[in-house]
């Protein structure tokens, strides 16, 4: 395959990657209209995704090839408390307000990632972090801005939840170089349906967890599980080894178009004129920084500090 080809394939697999995750919140909406809470739905997700997820590992790599107990450990911690506390962060916020500017606001987490990485990794960004911040958090400002009383919460949830997720992902990054990415995954997801499992075990007052309790709200969390979190991750992880981690991360954004894209014509969902030119301003913050950090690293011959989805 020639290298326009290859790059050309890699950006399918990076779009078909933001598209299944940019549809995912309609049909979690869809299992939420039937009962489910994001506790219990997210239970059922990961779940499902870890068992089929093992199916694939052992299809492709077989009963061996384990990494030390130690990387196991840290990689299962990783789901148990990164993404589980993103999960609820992420998805109590979909419960919230509209799924289009939950996205919006999420997806200033790339900032974060290089602010991380400059603060743990000695990773010294390129300066035009600091425009690229100041537009991106006026851009979250500005998305804010237009939301009711009882979405206030929900703008919170899903705030933290980028700053969790973006030390996951800084986190996960270096973990995972440990292991293959099928493997890796495993764990994390095993661990992350281990805390949603012992959530919905205990019912802990305040904590709520109601499983789908609908053929509709099954099939909801099982489109969720494989489509959603499965094969998607699987065409980003193909799409980055293509195009690389920072053209990925770009084409990535797409993601935010399709969410909001789908809200609108099937949640009946709207933004705002200030919250759109709120998400130009967070997505163009993002692309600028990723742009800048990837003719940087090419520059100096390292890989960008911008980091990817792991697993949301």
């Amino acid at each position: 395959m020639s290298a326009s080809s290859r790059r050309l394939a890699g950006a399918a697999f990076a779009l078909t990657s933001a598209t299944l995750y940019g549809i995912t919140p309609v049909f979690v909406n869809a299992a939420y209209d039937e009962g489910a809470d994001p506790s219990g739905l997210m239970t059922a997700r990961y779940a499902i995704a870890s068992v089929l997820l093992l199916g694939v590992r052992f299809a492709r790599v077989g009963t061996g090839g384990w990494p030390p107990r130690a990387v196991q450990l840290r990689l299962f911690l990783l789901g148990a408390i990164g993404l589980w506390l993103n999960g609820v962060c992420v998805f109590n916020a979909i419960d919230r307000m509209d799924s289009g500017l939950v996205m919006v606001l999420f997806y200033f987490y790339p900032i974060v990632v290089v602010l991380l990485g400059w603060l743990f990794s000695r990773h010294r960004p390129d300066r035009v972090i600091w425009p690229c911040l100041a537009l991106t958090v006026g851009g979250v400002a500005l998305g804010a801005s237009d939301v009711s009383g009882a979405e206030t919460v929900g703008v919170v949830l899903i705030v933290l939840g980028a700053v969790i997720y973006a030390g996951y992902s800084v986190v996960g990054a270096r973990a995972m170089a440990s292991t293959d990415v099928v493997t890796g995954l495993w764990f994390v997801l095993t661990g992350c349906a281990f805390s949603f499992g012992t959530v919905w075990l205990i019912d802990p007052p305040g904590l709520p967890s109601t499983m789908p309790a609908t053929s509709v709200a099954w099939l909801s969390a099982l489109e969720i599980a494989v489509v959603g979190t499965i094969v998607a991750m699987g065409a980003f992880f193909a799409g980055m080894a293509r195009v690389g981690a920072s053209s990925s991360a770009v084409i990535q954004t797409f993601e935010v178009l399709v969410t909001v894209t789908m809200g609108i014509v099937f949640l009946g969902e709207s933004l705002t004129p200030r919250q759109v030119v709120g998400a130009t301003m967070i997505l163009g913050g993002v692309i600028w920084l990723t742009l800048a950090e990837s003719r940087r690293a090419s520059g100096a011959h390292e890989s960008p500090s911008l980091e990817g989805h792991i697993a949301l």
